[in-house]
C-alpha cells in the first residue's frame, strides 16, 4: 500500500487558462478516493500530471517518500485507465495481461508467473484463454483493471473508466472495481462527473470545481456537512434547493420564517448564529427533498398550512420526488407511497429537518460548522 501527497499544485496553460489552482490532496494507504466535479474542472488534468503524461506549473507530488514531479512516467509505479480503454482484439486475455510486462522487458517465465498469480488472486483465471470478443462490456472493464494490477502499481488512476458503459452495466462495473481494489489494496483515484457514483464507490469523496478542491471527506461527512453551496447544491442527487431567509431577534429567542411559517431556532444553533453575528441578517437555507414532507389536498379540503401545486414528478434511486414552486424558488419533496401525488395536485408543505443547512449569503460558505 502507498500514500499519495499533492501540495500546492498548479497547472496554467499559455493562454493563461488555469486548470489546477493550489490543489492539495493526501490519500491514505489503500483507500479509494472518488474525485467528482463537472466537465473540464481539472479532474483529468490532475490524473495526467500524477501519471507524468503532463507537467505541472508549480507544486509537488509525493509518492510515499519520493518526489515524483520529474520522474519518468515508466518509473513512477503508477497505472492509469482511460475512459476510452480497450483490449487488444487479436490477443487472448493472457496476452492482453502480459503485454505491458513484455514492454517492460520482463523475462517470459516471470511474465507467465505474474499473470497466472494475479489472475488467480483476482478470480479471473477462467478468462485467460478467451478472446476479448467473448466478453461482456463489464467483463472487458474487469480485465482492463486486472491488466493494470498486473504491473503492481503503487497508485491506480481511473479517468472516468465506466463512461462508455450503459446505465445498467455501470453499477456492476463499480462493484467489480471495488472488489478488485479491496483485494489488491492499491491506493486508487477514481474520477467521475456523477456524485451518485462517487458517493457509492469512494472511501472518501473529493469535490472539485474550476481547478480547486472544494472539500474532501467520507460520503456521509460531505452529505451531512457540505462546506459551501457549491458542494451542497451541485454534488447531491436529488439536487438541493436554496432559499433566502432572515434570522430575526424575538423577545427570548431567534426565529426565522420559510414556507409561510415561523420556525424557532434551536438553542445550540442560536448560540452559533449569535457568536458569528447573524442576528437580524439574511442567510441562505439549503433544503434537500428528503427534508420536506408533502400531503395531497383533497378537493374542497381547507388548510391554513403553506400549499403549492406539483409541477412534475421525478425518480432517483427508486424513490419518487414531487417538484413545486414556492415564493419564487423551486423545491423537491420525497413522495411516500405510490400514486398518492400526481402533477397539478395541490399539496401541503411541511419542513421536517431539525438541523438546517445555513450558508453565508455573500460567500456561500457554511455557517454552522467549519473545515
Amino acid at each position: 500500500m502507498s500514500k499519495l501527497t499533492i501540495r500546492n499544485l498548479y497547472r496554467t496553460y499559455t493562454n493563461h487558462q488555469m486548470a489546477l489552482k493550489d490543489f492539495k490532496l493526501e490519500t491514505k494507504d489503500g483507500e479509494l478516493v472518488a474525485i467528482v466535479g463537472p466537465s473540464e474542472c481539472g479532474k483529468s488534468v490532475l490524473l495526467r500530471i500524477i501519471a507524468g503524461l503532463e507537467s505541472s506549473t508549480d507544486g509537488a507530488i509525493w509518492l510515499d517518500e519520493q518526489l515524483i514531479n520529474e520522474t519518468d512516467p515508466k518509473a513512477r509505479k503508477v497505472a492509469m485507465v482511460f475512459r476510452n480503454y480497450t483490449l487488444y482484439p487479436e490477443m487472448n486475455l493472457f496476452d492482453n495481461l502480459a503485454f505491458g510486462l513484455k514492454l517492460l522487458k520482463y523475462p517470459p517465465s516471470q511474465i507467465k508467473t505474474k499473470v497466472t498469480e494475479i489472475a488467480e488472486k483476482l478470480g479471473v483465471s477462467e478468462y485467460l484463454s478467451k478472446m476479448p470478443a467473448d466478453l461482456t462490456p463489464v467483463e472487458c472493464f474487469k480485465m482492463v483493471l486486472v491488466r493494470a494490477f498486473v504491473k503492481e502499481p503503487k497508485i491506480l488512476l481511473l479517468d472516468d473508466p465506466i463512461a462508455q458503459l450503459s446505465k445498467e452495466d455501470r453499477k456492476e462495473a463499480l462493484n467489480e472495481l471495488r472488489r478488485l481494489q479491496q483485494i489488491t489494496k492499491v491506493t486508487t483515484l477514481f474520477v467521475t462527473e456523477y456524485s451518485k457514483e462517487a458517493f457509492y464507490i469512494g472511501d472518501r469523496v473529493a469535490v472539485m470545481r474550476e481547478g480547486e478542491l472544494l472539500q474532501i471527506g467520507t460520503p456521509q461527512e460531505i452529505y451531512d456537512k457540505p462546506m459551501n453551496m457549491a458542494v451542497a447544491g451541485a454534488m447531491m442527487m436529488p439536487i438541493m434547493s436554496f432559499t433566502e431567509i432572515e434570522i430575526v431577534e424575538k423577545e427570548d429567542h431567534l426565529e426565522t420564517k420559510f414556507f409561510g411559517s415561523p420556525h424557532i431556532v434551536e438553542e445550540d444553533i442560536e448560540a452559533i448564529l449569535r457568536k458569528k453575528g447573524y442576528v437580524n441578517k439574511k442567510v441562505i437555507l439549503g433544503i434537500r427533498p428528503d427534508d420536506i414532507e408533502v400531503i395531497r389536498i383533497e378537493e374542497g379540503q381547507e388548510n391554513n398550512a403553506p400549499t403549492a401545486e406539483v409541477k412534475y414528478l421525478k425518480e432517483y434511486n427508486g424513490k419518487q420526488y414531487a417538484y413545486f414552486d414556492y415564493d419564487g424558488s423551486a423545491f423537491g419533496a420525497l413522495v411516500e407511497g405510490e400514486g398518492k401525488i400526481m402533477p397539478e395536485d395541490k399539496i401541503v408543505i411541511c419542513y421536517k429537518n431539525p438541523v438546517p443547512l445555513l450558508f453565508n449569503k455573500d460567500s456561500g460558505d457554511a455557517i454552522l460548522y467549519e473545515r
